[in-house]
C-alpha cells in the first residue's frame, strides 16, 4: 500500500490556498454544530466544491485522481469489498492486477477506512481519489447490478481467513437488516446452530443460521465494533457504534447477555433520520393532533405519553420536541438512554454507576432555567414528585409511563404515592398509544367475516363493512404486512374528571366519563383503522386492543 506523510485535510486546503484560516475555522465550527465532516461543511457553505477538494487531495498526497467517465470498472473487483464497507467509508474497488487491487477513496486520509479495507482484500492496495458523490453513484450502480448466489452469504468462503469471513458475515447481516427495515437484530445460540433473528414491524423472524462454532468469533467482532471488552463473557455489557449505510446514518445500540451456552447479542438500529419526525406523519386523527399540539404550547403542565415498551412513545415525544423547539426556549431532556441527538436540545443520559438517576438529574436540570423538560420515564415517586413540582412552578414537562391506556396513568401516579390534588393541579393531557401493523397495499385481500367478529370489535352484527386480511407478495416478503402506524387516545383533564380523580374513582369510570366528553379510545382508533382497510381484525386481536374497565 502506498504510504504518505500524514497531514490534516484542513491544513492541505490552507497550504494550497483554497481556503483561508478564517474560512477553515468557519467550516470546522459549522461541522461541529451540524455533525458533518469538514469537506461537507465547506461545500455547504459554498467555500469549495467537491471536485476541487478531491483533485487537491490527490495532488498533495501523490495519489491518482479518478474520473469515472473515463474508466471502466471491473465488477469482479467491486465485490472484493463488502457493500456495507463501501457505503460506510465512501469507497469502491475499481480493478485488479496480480497481487494488487485499485481502490478509489473519497477520503484517503481516513486511516480507519484504509486499515479495514486492507484487511479484507488479498494483496497490495493501490489508493486513488474520487469525488464522494460520484463514488456513491458507482456504489448504487454496480452493487445493485451484481447478483450474488445465495451461497455467497449462506456459506461463506471457507478459504478466506477467519477474520475476513466473520467481517463479511457481520457486514452482510447489517446490510440485510437495513434493507429490510429491521429494528432489532438478535444473535443467539440455538441448539447446535447460531441463529440470527430480525424484528420486523414488531415481530421476530429467523433471518440466518450458521454453525454454533462461529458464535465466539462473531460476538468478538461486534464487541470490537462497539468498543466493548472482548474478554468479558460473564457480565452483561452495553455499547454502540455508528453505521452510515444506504444514504442513512444509524446509531447501533449493542447489548450482550451471558447465557449457559455462550452469549447473546441484541443490536438495535436507530435511524437518525427519524429525529426529524413530524407529528402529522405519526397517525394522529386531526382532532387528536390539534388537541395534543394545543397542550404542547401550555407553559406549565405535565403531558404524559403511555403505552408498553416498543409502542413508539419516544418517537412521539421527539416529534413533540421538534414542534416546540425554538431559539428562545431552553429545552432539556433526561433519558436512559439518549436514543437520538436533537439539534438545539440539551440532552442528559442517566448513569446509575455514577449516581445520576432520573431524580438527581432532574434536580440539576431545574437549576438550569429550563422552559421545557422531557423525562424519559417516570419510574418512582421521587421522580414523579419533582416532575409535578416543576410543572407547578412554570415548566412544561413531558414524560412517559407504562400503562395500558390513558386513564391508567392516573391510577399509576396514585399508586406511586402522589396525592390526587397534585395530579389534578399538574397533569394537563395524557396520550396513550400502540403501534399496529399495516396490511401490505399490494397484496391485501378481502376476507369473509362472521357476525361474532364484528360483535367482538364493538360493531353491530349487521354492520355493512368490507374487511381485509394479509396476502402474500414479494413486496412484503410474503408476510402480508408492511410497516406500522400509531393509534392514539388523547385524554384531557376536565373539571368533571378532576372531581372524579379527587374522589379516587376507578379507571373504568374515568374512561367512561372521558368517552362521554369525546374521548376516542385506543380500541375505537384501531377499529377505525380496520374499517379503512389499513389493518386486519387479526392484528387488533393480536395486540389485545380493547376497552377495559
Amino acid at each position: 500500500m502506498q504510504q504518505s506523510k500524514r497531514k490534516r485535510f484542513g491544513d492541505i486546503l490552507v497550504d494550497c490556498g483554497l481556503v483561508t484560516p478564517a474560512q477553515l475555522e468557519e467550516g470546522l465550527r459549522y461541522g461541529e454544530e451540524n455533525n458533518v465532516k469538514l469537506g461537507q461543511s465547506l461545500k455547504d457553505l459554498g467555500i469549495v466544491d467537491e471536485l476541487t477538494i478531491a483533485k487537491t487531495i490527490a495532488r498533495q498526497l501523490g495519489f491518482p485522481y479518478v474520473d469515472f467517465d473515463k474508466i471502466t470498472i471491473d465488477q469482479t473487483a467491486v465485490i472484493l469489498i463488502p457493500e456495507l464497507v463501501a457505503r460506510k467509508h465512501k469507497l469502491i474497488a475499481l480493478g485488479k492486477r496480480p497481487g494488487e487491487v485499485l481502490v478509489a477513496f473519497s477520503d484517503p486520509l481516513n486511516i480507519f477506512a484504509v486499515d479495514e479495507v486492507s484487511k479484507i482484500i488479498k494483496g497490495r492496495m493501490v489508493l486513488c481519489v474520487a469525488v464522494e458523490s460520484r463514488i456513491e453513484e458507482m456504489i448504487d450502480k454496480y452493487y445493485l447490478s451484481i447478483t450474488q448466489p445465495a451461497s455467497a452469504i449462506d456459506e461463506p468462503d471457507e478459504d478466506a481467513p477467519p477474520d475476513s469471513e466473520v467481517v463479511e458475515i457481520v457486514n452482510s447481516i447489517l446490510l440485510q437488516a437495513v434493507k429490510r427495515e429491521v429494528s432489532d437484530i438478535h444473535i443467539e445460540p440455538n441448539g447446535d446452530m447460531l441463529r440470527f433473528r430480525f424484528r420486523i414491524d414488531g415481530m421476530l423472524r429467523v433471518a440466518k443460521k450458521y454453525p454454533i462454532a462461529m458464535l465466539p468469533a462473531i460476538i468478538s467482532r461486534i464487541k470490537i465494533m462497539s468498543m466493548l471488552d472482548i474478554g468479558e463473557r460473564r457480565n452483561p455489557q452495553d455499547g454502540r457504534f455508528e453505521l452510515p449505510i444506504l444514504g442513512h446514518s444509524f446509531d447501533v445500540r449493542v447489548s450482550t447477555l451471558p447465557l449457559n451456552r455462550g452469549e447473546k447479542i441484541v443490536m438495535r438500529l436507530l435511524d437518525k433520520a427519524r429525529v426529524n419526525v413530524n407529528l402529522k406523519d405519526l397517525g394522529f386523527e386531526k382532532k387528536q393532533q390539534e388537541l395534543f399540539e394545543k397542550h404542547l404550547f401550555n407553559p406549565h403542565e405535565i403531558i404524559l405519553v403511555t403505552g408498553p415498551t416498543g409502542s413508539g412513545k419516544t418517537t412521539t415525544l421527539y416529534g413533540a420536541l421538534n414542534l416546540i423547539n425554538s431559539i428562545d426556549k431552553n429545552i432539556v431532556t433526561v433519558e436512559d438512554p439518549v436514543e437520538y441527538e436533537l439539534i438545539g436540545v440539551n440532552q442528559v443520559q442517566t448513569n446509575a454507576k455514577a449516581g445520576l438517576s432520573f431524580a438527581s438529574a432532574l434536580r440539576s436540570i431545574l437549576r438550569q432555567d429550563p422552559d421545557v423538560v422531557m423525562i424519559g420515564e417516570i419510574r418512582d415517586e421521587e421522580t414523579a414528585e419533582i416532575a409535578i413540582q416543576a410543572a407547578l412552578t412554570g415548566h412544561l414537562v413531558l414524560s412517559t409511563l407504562h400503562t395500558n391506556n390513558a386513564s391508567g396513568a392516573i391510577s399509576r401516579l396514585v399508586e406511586m404515592g402522589i396525592p390526587p390534588f397534585l395530579i389534578t393541579s399538574a397533569v394537563g393531557l395524557i396520550l396513550a398509544q400502540r403501534l399496529i401493523r399495516r396490511l401490505c397495499p399490494e397484496c391485501r385481500r378481502e376476507i369473509k367475516h362472521a357476525a361474532n367478529i364484528l360483535e367482538d370489535l364493538g360493531l353491530a352484527p349487521d354492520h355493512p363493512v368490507t374487511l381485509y386480511g394479509p396476502g402474500k407478495c414479494s413486496k412484503c416478503e410474503h408476510l402480508g404486512y408492511k410497516g406500522r402506524i400509531a393509534i392514539y387516545e388523547v385524554l384531557t383533564i376536565s373539571s368533571k374528571l378532576e372531581d372524579m380523580i379527587m374522589d379516587r374513582v376507578s379507571t373504568g369510570e374515568i374512561t367512561r366519563q372521558a368517552q362521554a366528553e369525546g374521548l376516542v379510545t385506543l380500541h375505537q382508533s384501531a377499529v377505525k383503522a380496520m374499517l379503512a382497510g389499513i389493518t386486519s381484525p387479526e392484528e387488533i386481536y393480536r395486540l389485545s386492543i380493547e376497552d377495559k374497565d
